[in-house]
Formats: structure tokens, C-alpha cells, sequence
């Protein structure tokens, strides 16, 4: 029986699932029950310490046609988590056997779904920082869009979300796939690509320099149909090469220097936007991280990658694990900061932020909610934020009273609802500074332009 039938028929009884890690000897273990509407995981080292979760389910959709009572949102929602685990490498077994064998190897005409290439670190540490203060790094734009796999074996190139999925989620078990959503990017890739290869990159939607995130999830996250209709009337997805992983056969990512692999890259010859060579700039243009960033904000990029020209990756270039390695000491992102001056309002009782459920805080502050006025002056909520305030502030200001205040919050990106975001969030907003300066009725949203 494979997978996806056990997965259907499962009532409920514990599962357990393991995934082979070649760093340790012993695998890590997952398992999972479900008695009536309460999620029960255990999760650890075989043969060592396990962690224990529990997790209780409600009715969704009350009241409607659709409504599934809490043991079934249960049951559902549990079925998800153990094919979340499968995706990862995670096998199931059984009395220590193993009912399914996790792929080790790569097929590049039918990529393995715990295949995981390399990201680069979230920030940089004390080696990649040395590295780039003595002038011995790359800057490579870090482009505002969603990672993707082209590989090509001995047929066409096939295009694979992060994921290793060969399609939109809800156009499983269709003949459709990502190929026929961006067939001028497959296209442009047959050109290009040698048998037995598999280039790392980024869907994008370039507006002569500004990366239209909000375009591109549209394009990923609607059906097929309607994502080739909505670049036929706007602008096609073109796909950005950050690396090579395999070439010709040859594996590249973790046995040659990051510089060998971007050369080839820029080798090859486009023929159109559809698919773009990586960016990168050296330490004559960019002498400290510093310049970089203020590139990065005056031109509204996303950030850079800063990387090692010589490093190999080794074992971190990829694994059959699901989730992707770091090799920090070669490659970290580097990214600008942004500030505006938000409303914050602290009223948890009124739905206002959060208050804290520590005694060592006297359920003071947890989070306080930002908020911005639009064109007509209502309110707008962005997002709370708890991030940069000191012990002694949240003591003094956890009084529903000394609210409103202007706030200056940095923050790294931000969405817009307007722009086709879910949210209008920001991202890794942190407290900066009160402004007494300004009054509420200035903290304006300020949309970008369409």
C-alpha cells in the first residue's frame, strides 16, 4: 500500500515515522495520534529524549453545509501533518520496518520530493563579516520572488516549486503542471540546458528593476488557466538564475568554488527576459556591507546575498532531508532595514495588542498593535509588533491610558492588501523610538504605486 492510500484510509492510531540522518546515528523520530478531536506528536532521536504536543481541534465552518465537527477537523488536519513529514524524507514504519524507502539518489527526470537545495544564512556572522570587511566577498541581488527547480534529464525541463512539487496544490492528479503555467520559461530553458542538469532560481516579475512580489504570488497561487491569462494581459514570470547545481551531469554545488559556477552562468547565451542571469558585484564596488545596503534601499531591492567566491559547500549544497542546509561560513543574506511611523495602541481588552501572560511581567505588554489612517482617515491595522522594547518601557506604558502614541518602527518589508498581499503586514518590525513630533493624524498609509 503506498503513502497517499494510508494516509486516506488512516483512522487515527499511532504512526510512527523516522528520517534517516547521515550527520547522526541515530534517526530522528516522529510520531502521531489522533483520539477524538485532540492531535497527540512526539518527536525526538530514536532511543533518546522525545518531546510531547498536544493539540486540540474545533468545529470549522459551524452552522454551513460544510461543516466538519472537531474530530474530523482533527483527523484532516493530522493526515496533513504526516504528509508534510513524508515531503521531508520522513518513511513510515512499522515494528522498526520500513514500509517505504526514502530517495537517496536524484532521477532528473522525476526529482525526489526530499530533495532540498542550500539557502543561503539569515544574517551574517562573525565569518562571512570578516570575509566582506576585508574585501573578499560577492554581493548577489537577492531577488523578491519564490524559489523554484529547473532540471532537465533526458527529455524536456521540467520546473519544480521549493517543495519538489510538479504542481499547483489543487491541480493534483490533473495533466496540468508548472511547465504549461510558464512555457516561455521552459522554453528559454531548453535552449540553454544540457541533459542531466538542474539550475536554483527565483520566479520573478521584473518591472525594469522592481521585483512585483504581490504579481508573482498571483501567478503561483491562482489555477493555471488564470495565471496564463494574467501574463498574457500584464507580464510573463521570467525565472532568475542564482546557481547551477548540476551541469551536464556534473555535480556542481558541492564540489566547485560559488565564482566557477557563476561564470557559467553568465556564459550562457538568453535570447529573451525569460530567463535572467544572477547579479553580483564585488568588493571594488561595494567595499563594506554598509554600500551594499544603501544600494539595496535607494533602488527598493530586497537584499543582497553575500558569498564566499571560493567557497564549495560540500554536503550542505543539498540532502534528501525536505529542509534545506546553511552553509553559513559561504553565503548570508544581507538585507536593508526600512522605518515609518505608525499609530500604537495597547488595549488588549478592546482587541488592541496583547497582554502578557508571565507573572515576571505582571501581564503587562506582550505586543502592541501598529496602525496607520488611509485617503479618508480610518484606521488601518498593520500588525502588532514586541519586538525593541526595553523592561523598563513596558512597565511604564502597560496602562491602556498612555495610548495612542507615534511610533517609529524599523521593519525589513512590508505588504499591502491594496497591491493583492493577504495582509498588510510588515515583516521583523522592531520599536525604535516614540515620536512626540508628530501627531496621529500624520502617520498616513502610504500605498505603493500600482
Amino acid at each position: 500500500m503506498t503513502f497517499e492510500d494510508r494516509n486516506l484510509n488512516w483512522n487515527g492510531n499511532t504512526r510512527e515515522f523516522r528520517q534517516i540522518n547521515s550527520r547522526s546515528t541515530a534517526p530522528r523520530v516522529w510520531r502521531v495520534t489522533v483520539v477524538n478531536n485532540i492531535i497527540t506528536t512526539v518527536w525526538g532521536q530514536l532511543g533518546g529524549a522525545e518531546q510531547v504536543a498536544q493539540e486540540v481541534s474545533e468545529a470549522i465552518n459551524k452552522g454551513k453545509s460544510n461543516e466538519k465537527t472537531p474530530d474530523v477537523a482533527a483527523l484532516e488536519k493530522a493526515k496533513r501533518m504526516a504528509l508534510l513529514k513524508y515531503r521531508e524524507g520522513y518513511r513510515e514504519y512499522v515494528n522498526g520496518t520500513a514500509l517505504d524507502v526514502a530517495e537517496s539518489t536524484i532521477d532528473f527526470d522525476d526529482l525526489p520530493n526530499n530533495l532540498c537545495f542550500y539557502k543561503p544564512d539569515n544574517s551574517m556572522g562573525a565569518g562571512i563579516t570578516k570575509k566582506a570587511e576585508a574585501g573578499n566577498v560577492l554581493y548577489s541581488r537577492k531577488r523578491n520572488g519564490l524559489a523554484f527547480v529547473i532540471t532537465r534529464g533526458k527529455r524536456h525541463p521540467l520546473i519544480y516549486s521549493r517543495r519538489m512539487m510538479r504542481q499547483h496544490d489543487d491541480e493534483v492528479g490533473t495533466s496540468l503542471t508548472w511547465n504549461d503555467r510558464f512555457p516561455q520559461i521552459v522554453e528559454a530553458a531548453a535552449k540553454v540546458m544540457p541533459q542531466n542538469s538542474i539550475m536554483l532560481g527565483e520566479l520573478v516579475v521584473d518591472r525594469k528593476g522592481y521585483d512585483d512580489f504581490a504579481a508573482i504570488q498571483s501567478l503561483t497561487k491562482s489555477l493555471t488557466l488564470e495565471s496564463l491569462t494574467r501574463q498574457k494581459q500584464d507580464k510573463p514570470a521570467s525565472f532568475y538564475i542564482w546557481d547551477i547545481a548540476f551541469w551536464d551531469g556534473q555535480d556542481l554545488v558541492t564540489k566547485s568554488p560559488v565564482m566557477s559556477r557563476y561564470s557559467l552562468i553568465h556564459e550562457l547565451e538568453f535570447s529573451d527576459e525569460s530567463l535572467i542571469p544572477v547579479q553580483f558585484f564585488d568588493s571594488s564596488i561595494f567595499p563594506v556591507p554598509q554600500a551594499a545596503l544603501t544600494i539595496a534601499k535607494h533602488n527598493k531591492w530586497e537584499g543582497f546575498v553575500v558569498i564566499d567566491p571560493e567557497g564549495v559547500y560540500g554536503d550542505k549544497g543539498y540532502n534528501f532531508k525536505g529542509k534545506p542546509d546553511r552553509p553559513a561560513a559561504f553565503c548570508a543574506k544581507l538585507k536593508p532595514s526600512f522605518e515609518d511611523d505608525f499609530i500604537a495602541i495597547w488595549d488588549p481588552e478592546a482587541g488592541h495588542g496583547e497582554r502578557s501572560t508571565k507573572k515576571s511581567n505582571d501581564r503587562g505588554i506582550k505586543s502592541v498593535a501598529l496602525y496607520q489612517r488611509d485617503s479618508e482617515g480610518e484606521l488601518v491595522y498593520i500588525c502588532n509588533v514586541s519586538s525593541g522594547l526595553s523592561k523598563e518601557q513596558i512597565r511604564e506604558w502597560s496602562d491602556p491610558k498612555k495610548f495612542p502614541m507615534v511610533w517609529k518602527v524599523e521593519y525589513t518589508e512590508r505588504f499591502f492588501k491594496s497591491q493583492g498581499d493577504d495582509t498588510n503586514a510588515l515583516i521583523f518590525p522592531r520599536f525604535v523610538e516614540v515620536r512626540t513630533d508628530k501627531k496621529v493624524e500624520e502617520c498616513i498609509l502610504q500605498e505603493p504605486a500600482s
